[in-house]
């Protein structure tokens, strides 16, 4: 087992955790950091698939995740501070 195979499992099962976090989380502010860390997460799993692969390309993706991670967190946080009216 190579180390960007471990890492990428590690990465998984605390992404798993952060989805987790995502569906129980007593509050919505929970709810919210569930899917900003599992973003980032996502994240660097590509990040480590491109390296792992030795492509490009593919951090292309990585920065679109990243884009599309922050994106969904500052919706989220005007979304609940402004009481479902974006």
């Amino acid at each position: 087992m190579s180390f960007s195979q471990l890492a990428l499992m590690l990465i998984g099962l605390s992404t798993v955790g952060s989805l987790v976090r995502v569906v129980i989380g007593p509050t919505i502010w929970d709810r919210m950091l569930g899917v900003g860390l599992a973003a980032s997460k996502i994240t660097l799993g590509v990040i480590i698939v491109s390296l792992a692969m030795s492509e490009s390309y593919i951090l292309d993706l990585a920065l679109l995740f990243s884009i599309l991670g922050f994106l969904v967190t500052v919706l989220l946080a005007r979304f609940i501070e402004r009481r479902g009216v974006l």
